[in-house]
């Protein structure tokens, strides 16, 4: 990388710091609001996420170095029975190597909080994303141009029932996803959700909640296949039964769970039609003020795991037919300014062909497990500074038609500078 162009985050940083330093302390007070700058330096070994025996195409590392520069802002602010929440970061991120991918992105979330003198009470919110996206490569394979996803959602909670034992709550959302790629295989991935539900929720003691709803989805993939005419349309339906409980044994350790048992049909891409059981089973144990254990366990359907991918932020993109994820994740707070994170994560996907490719045959499918190690440390020398690094190691092994084997290891440092 050239050391000019690495070196002007630090320099942006630097004159930052020295502002901040320079506000007086009256300013620096607590406020609802907030902004700052973050700087990231990642590599990592294997970016294009090639099988362990396929070669990087030519113009392409298969490893490289990035720098994400970020500029955060936020607000959060209660009135009366009410609080409004929002934040914003603006991405740049730029790769040494593999410059075709240089691109700037964003995330965007808005929120309201809102409750009346009376038994209502509930929250709305609204997203945005926009990034650089990698998707899973046992379809669609590697992408050598520049693929930019939109995601966008909107979401409402109404609860009746406050200061009951019992509280009915009614939930909407809506979701779309817009890849900015003219090809095929990408447009494919465009999607559309629309989800609802209504439950009743049983609240005995502050200690433990149980919950039961009815939840409907319905997906539309607008451009799913080409035709000589146009697209053809995929449309899903799902419905579930949802049960949940938290429950608090002792001021050390609670639990989330929710199990549901539905199913999901596709008009086109029926070979990830799925009936069965569903659900997700956490417990945070935390046996000291120093120390915090979270444990989680999650199977559902590709679909409901499906969540963008940006270059600087974790996530993934699944389009499996089922995922079983099982997470273990350990904070020891070596002191009040000095974090370390620990966590291994492993995950069992069962693979099915959704979409057209003339090399895999029709009932293509595949079985892929992989593992992460993640280590870090975060440093909070000010309240208005954070310094932090983390490695993490992954392994992925496949069987079947789809899936591949692949290994890589990834190394980042950040900083963030923040005045509020």
């Amino acid at each position: 990388m050239n050391p000019s162009r690495a070196a002007a985050p630090f320099a942006t940083l630097a004159l930052l710091a020295g502002g901040l330093l320079a506000v007086p302390a009256a300013a620096q007070e607590n406020s609802p609001y907030y902004i700052g700058l973050s700087q990231t330096l990642s590599h990592d070994t294997n970016l294009l996420r090639l099988g362990k025996r396929q070669a990087a195409p030519a113009g392409f590392s298969k490893s490289d170095t990035s720098s994400t520069t970020a500029l955060i802002a936020g607000i959060d602010q209660p009135f009366g029975r009410q609080r409004f929440y929002g934040n914003v970061s603006l991405r740049a991120n730029r790769f040494d190597k593999n410059k075709v991918y240089d691109n700037d992105g964003y995330t965007a979330s808005v929120g309201l909080d809102f409750s009346t003198i009376e038994r209502i009470s509930g929250s709305l919110s609204a997203s945005a994303n926009r990034g650089l996206s990698r998707f899973n490569t046992e379809e669609i394979g590697l992408l050598t141009e520049k693929n930019v996803e939109s995601v966008e959602s909107v979401g409402a909670t109404v609860r009746v029932g406050v200061v009951t034992e019992y509280t009915l709550e009614v939930s909407g959302s809506h979701r779309r996803v817009d890849n900015s790629l003219d090809d095929d295989r990408v447009r494919a991935r465009n999607f559309r959700q629309d989800t609802a539900s209504v439950g009743l929720r049983w609240r005995p003691s502050p200690d433990l909640n149980v919950g039961l709803a009815l939840r409907g989805s319905k997906g539309t993939y607008p451009e799913f296949r080409r035709t000589a005419t146009g697209f053809e349309v995929d449309r899903f339906d799902r419905q579930d039964v949802d049960l949940t409980a938290y429950y608090r044994p002792s001021g050390a350790s609670w639990f989330n769970l929710r199990l549901s048992e539905g199913k999901t049909e596709y008009d086109l891409a029926t070979r990830r039609n799925f009936s069965g059981l569903t659900g997700t089973f956490a417990w945070n144990w935390q046996p000291t003020g120093k120390l915090l254990l979270e444990t989680r366990y999650t199977r559902d359907t590709g679909q409901d795991s499906y969540a963008t991918s940006f270059f600087g932020a974790p996530a993934t993109t699944d389009y499996s037919r089922t995922s079983d994820r099982f997470t273990l994740k350990a904070e020891w707070a070596a002191s009040a300014k000095l974090l370390f994170e620990a966590g291994l994560s492993h995950a069992d996907r069962d693979l099915v062909r959704t979409i057209d490719n003339l090399f895999l045959p029709s009932d293509a499918r595949g079985r892929q497990k992989s593992s992460a190690l993640t280590l870090g440390g975060r440093w909070v020398p000010a309240r208005w500074v954070q310094l932090g690094c983390s490695i993490e190691s992954i392994r992925t092994n496949s069987s079947g038609t789809l899936g591949n084997d692949l290994k890589g290891e990834s190394y980042a440092c950040y900083g963030q500078f923040t005045l509020q």
